[in-house]
């Protein structure tokens, strides 16, 4: 069976699905998981630098906590390079013997995790390789109410409990609901596929 399962992840909601696929089979099978975000090229200007190196760190923290939540064990790297032989280089050199990897990702590193960089992966590689499809059915979050549910319960958690919520605005993979108190104002994201929240401060 698998001892050591590698996840590319990119920010996207097909990735985060992607990894928890991969953790829940960690957890089953005793194995532990090694995240990977490639971050291409990096000839790009300062800002938009920043902005990969922002989205790679926080895809890696949330499968981190992932793994933390199921006790298992996560490794996490950030590469550069071409994405497919990037991943199949790293697959190799950690002697991992499953590749999971979400398909048709938007978010983030689009020319990551979409189906020919899958296929190229696996063409590429020794190991087996599963793609994880995401559909607009496996959507954690589909209605405002939902949304402002989860944005208040995380207010709540972080000790905003007083604060003010306004109505969700909702983009392609994530809804944003935006709250006020005394101490200042907030945008809760919430992941359309997982329903994580994350609180930002705001000024």
């Amino acid at each position: 069976m698998y001892t050591h399962i590698l996840v590319p992840v990119d920010g996207s909601p097909e990735a985060e699905n992607a990894a928890r696929h991969a953790v829940h089979l960690a957890d089953e099978v005793g194995a532990d998981v090694h995240a990977l975000y490639v971050s291409g090229d990096q000839s790009s200007d300062e800002s938009t630098a920043k902005a990969i190196a922002d989205c790679g760190r926080r895809a890696l923290e949330e499968v981190r906590e992932h793994g933390d939540e199921h006790s298992v064990t996560v490794d996490t790297t950030v590469s550069e390079g071409e994405p497919a032989r990037t991943i199949a280089e790293f697959a190799t050199a950690t002697d991992v013997d499953l590749v999971v990897m979400g398909t048709h990702g938007r978010n983030g590193v689009d020319r990551l995790l979409n189906g020919s960089v899958a296929e190229r992966v696996g063409r590429l590689v020794s190991v087996p390789v599963t793609t994880i499809r995401l559909d607009d059915s496996r959507q954690a979050v589909t209605s405002p109410l939902e949304a402002q549910r989860i944005a208040r319960e995380k207010l709540e958690v972080t000790g905003h409990e007083d604060a003010v919520v306004e109505s969700p605005s909702h983009q392609r993979t994530a809804w944003v609901v935006h709250a006020t108190d005394d101490r200042g104002e907030y945008n809760i994201h919430i992941n359309s596929a997982s329903g994580r929240a994350k609180l930002v401060q705001l000024g």
